[in-house]
């Protein structure tokens, strides 16, 4: 198009929109479906609960001191399960804002007081909190599952399923929010309580779409890690994910081939850095001859590999923009990246709180550092969004699709926890670009939720989106070569991540493979006892599935479920358990894992760019294939 035709298509695209949503709010709205796994009809976004923002605000929080305690007293029997799920430690808590941050405080009358930083750019915080998407549904026939006192997960479908099959790890890390190979005993899920798991998530509604994640500990070194992978698949999920060091995945390709036959869709691979040194904190004597094996032989396989990255203040911090643009340069292999700034629980839950202080890293500092450590035009109060609205999203697939079996992927993840920002990959021009720059996506998530409300049913809901896409793509500014064909196939692929459903879901999830892919960019921050906010645990959308139901994964760690219910269902003694089973191999204090012979082009050296204005080479990493 010349440069007069883009501005007149959008023109007469707004037009067009202005006109239509006229003749739509002069009708009353209509109802909206209700869907056989739904509890009733759909909510629209007024019906729908709010969460709990705003600052100044007060809340409910966790006495850290208070919490263990009550934690050693279950463990040395002084007290039962029942009285640790009513009373774990509850205080309450004031979230303000001084000195341009955002504070949570609190005081025990027994330990003193406490405070914690929640974000040091306080406009963004509130712009991630104006812009989030309300509650899901409230849960309903879940007495078996969501059962925990004030930590009870009340409604949402929740979006990954964590299964930790082990607390057992081939490594020694630190961080490690699980304290792995420090116990005195062995918890490790038999198949028959994985069936058990996987019924209870069957059991209750909103019936879901979810992904199931394996983890541990180390779920690899799980002896029923493919056995638990078939048996998930087997009762019909068929987004099954892993997250790991990737030792395994490096030593053996023929293990990455079988996890794949056994069902497994993609892995979630630790990664804190670019470098041997970034990483030393890991104790892996080759870190990242390790981790390119691994991600070679998961891409052999025929999966992708979402990088998962634990950010502490003084440690890893000013390397995220590396990270990214290693996550770019193997596109092909990486589908996008979470950054977790780090939670003091397992190994660090006795922190100090100088050193506490010290490496705490806010959420919202990831779209700054990001900004200042990469050279794609990133924005931070444009280019950023609650990880909630996925929700409006997902809302319109059911709209859309009122007939289907299952709801769609409904994220519900607070906004003070969780975040992300859709990047635009040329894998020909090797360029990247975040998607705003050239698509209006807040006014277009304003525009669904409108649109949704009006309850107008699927055509002419599908219509309104169309014309919503239209007048929010601004081609002038797009890329070159990218036009709105381009934009609705990579759109129709991402709303396929989020309601698709089939036996060959995995396989269709990876046939959009041009030239044009989607990143996405995600922050995630995990509640400790330190900054604990049970505001955000009733909503959690990363539900630790235990046998004793669906837990909160911050509950599960940050607020001490983990260790009651382990020691309670515990296997063996760590004494019993190796002269059953034999030790198992331990990387740390720079031991190598024989890779045999490594992967090609595996250098480490990371090559330094000049910034650029909107775009950033992604092939900056010359030394890797």
């Amino acid at each position: 198009m010349s440069g007069i035709a883009p501005r007149v298509f959008r023109a007469a695209s707004n037009l067009a929109w202005s006109v239509s949503n006229g003749i739509n709010r002069v009708f009353p709205q209509g109802n909206l479906p209700s869907p056989n796994w739904a509890p009733g009809r759909l909510l629209k976004w007024r019906e729908r609960m709010p969460m709990a923002t705003g600052v100044p605000r007060r809340t409910l929080s966790l006495c850290p001191d208070c919490n263990l305690e009550a934690v050693d007293a279950v463990l040395k029997g002084k007290i039962d399960l029942a009285h640790f799920r009513d009373n774990p430690g509850v205080i309450e808590a004031e979230i303000v804002e001084e000195g341009g941050r955002i504070l949570m405080r609190k005081a025990c009358e027994r330990h003193g007081p406490f405070e914690d930083a929640l974000s040091n750019h306080p406009d963004f915080f509130r712009k991630m909190e104006r812009l989030a998407f309300g509650r899901d549904f409230g849960c309903v026939d879940d007495c078996n599952v969501h059962s925990h006192g004030p930590n009870s997960i009340r409604s949402g479908r929740g979006t990954y399923l964590i299964v930790d099959l082990t607390n057992r790890c081939n490594m020694m890390c630190s961080p490690c929010f699980m304290d792995a190979n420090t116990a005195s005993y062995v918890h490790e899920l038999s198949i028959e309580e994985i069936k058990l798991i996987f019924s209870n998530a069957l059991s209750f509604k909103p019936q879901r779409e979810i992904n199931i994640l394996f983890s541990g500990g180390e779920p690899t070194v799980s002896p029923i890690f493919l056995d638990a992978v078939r048996q998930a698949k087997s009762m019909g999920f068929h987004r099954l994910h892993v997250a790991t060091n990737g030792v395994h995945f490096a030593e053996s390709r023929d293990f990455a081939l079988q996890a794949k036959k056994a069902g497994l869709h993609a892995v979630y691979l630790q990664l804190d850095g670019v470098s041997e040194e970034e990483n030393k904190h890991r104790g892996l004597g080759n870190y990242m001859a390790v981790k390119r094996q691994a991600l070679e032989n998961i891409s052999a396989a025929g999966m992708r590999t979402t990088l998962q990255v634990t950010i502490a203040n003084g440690l890893n911090n000013d390397g995220l923009g590396d990270i990214v643009r290693f996550a770019l340069q193997k596109i092909d292999k990486i589908h996008g990246v979470v950054f977790q700034p780090i939670m003091f629980a397992g190994r660090d839950e006795r922190v100090s709180a100088d050193e506490r202080y010290a490496r705490r890293y806010p959420l919202t500092q990831v779209a700054f550092d990001l900004q200042e450590h990469t050279s794609i035009g990133w924005q931070p109060m444009r280019d950023w969004f609650p990880l909630s609205d996925f929700g409006v999203f997902a809302q319109l697939c059911d709209v859309l699709n009122p007939e289907a079996k299952l709801g769609s992927l409904f994220q519900q993840t607070h906004p003070n926890r969780g975040i992300f920002s859709p990047l635009l990959v040329d894998t020909y021009q090797k360029d990247v670009v975040p998607i705003p720059i050239f698509f209006n996506l807040e006014q277009f998530i304003c525009d669904i939720v409108e649109i949704t409300d009006s309850g107008r049913g699927p055509a002419a809901t599908k219509a309104l989106a169309a014309l919503s896409l239209l007048r929010n793509f601004d081609q002038r500014k797009a890329p070159s070569g990218f036009g709105l064909g381009e934009f609705r196939c990579l759109l129709e692929d991402c709303f396929y991540r989020i309601a698709g459903s089939s036996e060959y879901w995995s396989h269709n999830a990876y046939s959009c493979d041009g030239r044009w892919r989607v990143m996405i960019v995600n922050g995630m921050w995990f509640q400790d006892a330190f900054n604990y906010d049970f505001s955000g645990i009733c909503n959690s959308t990363t539900p630790v599935a235990t046998t004793q139901g669906e837990i909160s994964f911050c509950a599960y760690y940050g607020g001490g479920w983990r260790k009651v219910i382990e020691h309670q269902s515990r296997t063996a003694t760590l004494a019993e358990w190796h002269g059953t089973h034999g030790r198992h191999e331990i990387y740390a204090k720079g031991k190598k894992v024989d890779l045999g012979q490594p992967a090609q082009n595996a250098g480490d050296q990371l090559i330094q760019i000049e910034a650029e204005p909107l775009a950033v080479p992604i092939d900056v990493l010359e030394h890797c294939d």
